[in-house]
């Protein structure tokens, strides 16, 4: 009995030597890692070195709204009104006498019919009148065929524009008689006279509008015109 007992325990020696040698042939050797454990009692992997990785944002970054936007604010409209550039006056024209004679005066006082503004030839005016100026001057006579009816003449000596409306039996050639006003009183021959210079006094045939002007009768209100 004895012996199958010690025969059976050498019997198990022998295997587990066996599996232990067979063990030690098939199991490799791990090589030694370098870790150090912060605790003996646990087993760590071996190091792993890994790099932190920033969380990445899946959402979209709001686009900006008008408030984040920064935006230029255009300079203020001015109030002030333009200032409006005065053009300086023309200068005036300058008169060209181009024919001379005989200057006369004459009013309603000395025509013929004395008294009334009749005249020979009605254009213009209906009987003798006008201002003076381009586009209503004063009525002239002369001698018949001296002049065309409506032939405009500036007397410079008078500064007033005049137009041929009347026959003048006393005239001849150039000599011109000039409408001094409608007035009946003795004031106006003297006019008239004060008026009248000798010889020859220079005047313009068919002149140009723009020339000085002294507007309105040569006699009114008792008072002649003063050059």
């Amino acid at each position: 009995m004895k012996r199958k007992i010690v025969a059976g325990v050498a019997m198990a020696v022998v295997l587990a030597a066996g599996v232990t040698v067979l063990l030690t042939a098939e199991t490799p050797s791990l090589p030694e890692t370098s870790v150090a454990l912060s605790s003996p009692d646990l087993i760590a992997p071996p190091s792993l070195t890994l790099s932190p990785t920033a969380p990445t944002s899946t959402s979209a970054s709001p686009a900006p709204t008008s408030s984040s936007v920064p935006t230029t604010t255009p300079p203020p409209a001015s109030t002030t009104a333009p200032k409006k550039t005065t053009k300086p006056p023309a200068p005036k024209a300058e008169a060209s006498p181009n024919a001379s004679g005989p200057i006369t005066f004459y009013a309603a006082a000395d025509n013929d019919p004395a008294g009334s503004r009749e005249i020979a030839f009605p254009g213009l005016h209906r009987e003798a009148g006008g201002t003076g100026t381009f586009a209503d001057p004063l009525t002239f006579a002369a001698a018949k065929g001296a002049f065309k009816p409506g032939t405009k003449v500036y007397v410079p000596d008078v500064q007033r524009y005049f137009i041929l409306e009347d026959s003048c039996a006393t005239c001849s050639g150039p000599h011109i008689d000039l409408w001094a006003g409608p007035a009946v009183d003795s004031g106006v021959i003297r006019c008239e006279e004060s008026l009248t210079k000798d010889g020859a006094r220079p005047y313009q045939v068919n002149p140009p509008a723009g020339l000085p002007v002294m507007a309105g009768d040569l006699y009114r209100g008792g008072k002649c015109y003063q050059s």
